[in-house]
């Protein structure tokens, strides 16, 4: 019974995210992708991806496996940088490392002069400010601890100056 579950939410992401991609290509829109990192072990300041994380980074990497993804964004922690290891190998992108302290800079010096769609890992503290610094509105506020299911996206739809902003579960 769990497992049906699994499969159907699995297939309406797929879905949303390909409706949504489609959307992007036809209206021309600069794509952001925030996720948090997966679960993480429970040791230390810079813990590494517990089993559940692992699992839940291919899931990911198996979600987006038919995006056309440009750019890679992560903190520099093993966790987020895990979180994005199993989708960056597949597509062969080069891993961009970013300051969560310096969100306004990052977006300003780095996401600003991208173009088309970029995946950023970060954390439960961290991506509600991002968000909030890309759309330029307090609307998000920090992720509970124990939720690592999280995909936000982002567009920017070039054609008619709009910002929508999907929040979906993996």
């Amino acid at each position: 019974m769990n497992l049906e579950k699994k499969k159907e939410d699995k297939d309406f992401i797929e879905k949303e995210i390909n409706k949504n991609i489609k959307k992007r290509k036809e209206k021309k829109a600069l794509v952001y992708i925030v996720v948090r990192h997966g679960e993480k072990e429970n040791n230390g300041k810079n813990p590494h991806l517990s089993d559940a994380g692992k699992e839940r980074a291919k899931h990911l990497a198996q979600l987006f496996k038919k995006v056309k993804i440009q750019n890679a964004f992560s903190t520099d922690f093993f966790r987020t940088r895990e979180t994005l290891e199993p989708l960056i190998l597949e597509k062969k992108l080069d891993l961009k490392i970013y300051n969560p302290k310096e969100i306004p800079e990052f977006v300003k010096n780095d996401l600003s002069k991208n173009t088309g769609v970029n995946i950023i890992s970060g954390h439960s503290n961290t991506n509600p400010v991002l968000l909030n610094e890309l759309i330029q509105q307090p609307l998000f506020k920090d992720i509970p601890d124990e939720k690592f299911n999280d995909i936000y996206i982002v567009n920017f739809f070039e054609n008619d100056k709009k910002v929508k902003v999907y929040h979906l579960f993996y």
